[in-house]
């Protein structure tokens, strides 16, 4: 038998064995959770902050655009005190953003590590804003 006909053969479909692994991590995800966790980080809200509400919608996407390789729980949680932070919560507002000095920006998002990356963060969030406007 050749490699190809090996590979070929180990990719065979099992929809009953799928079906079974699907449903124990779906009920997994809902009693003990994926990793320990049944919720995701960045369902938590913020205080004062309405699910859908314009802050909420900002909050979420400003945060993601920064959101690559990283640890999920310590991006979303320095999220937070970002925003809950009256010296920093501007930076969820893309019209001060807009009108802030990169550097400002670079400085105010160190605050609670929220940039890993004090050049490209930075430039990623300020364009991510400019878009929105």
């Amino acid at each position: 038998m050749s490699l190809q006909d090996r590979f070929t053969m180990s990719l065979e479909i099992n929809s009953v064995k799928g079906k079974r692994i699907a449903e124990h991590l779906y009920n997994t995800y809902f009693t003990e959770g994926i990793f320990g966790r049944t919720e995701m980080p960045e369902d938590a809200l913020q205080r004062g902050i309405k699910r859908g509400s314009l802050e909420h919608v900002l909050f979420i996407t400003l945060t993601v655009s920064i959101d690559y390789q990283r640890e999920a729980h310590s991006l979303w949680e320095n999220s937070r005190k970002m925003f809950e932070d009256p010296e920093t919560r501007y930076l969820f507002d893309p019209s001060s953003v807009r009108d802030a000095s990169f550097k400002q920006i670079r400085e105010d998002m160190q605050k609670y590590k929220l940039s890993q990356k004090p050049k490209k963060n930075p430039f990623i969030w300020r364009t991510a804003c400019s878009n929105i406007l």
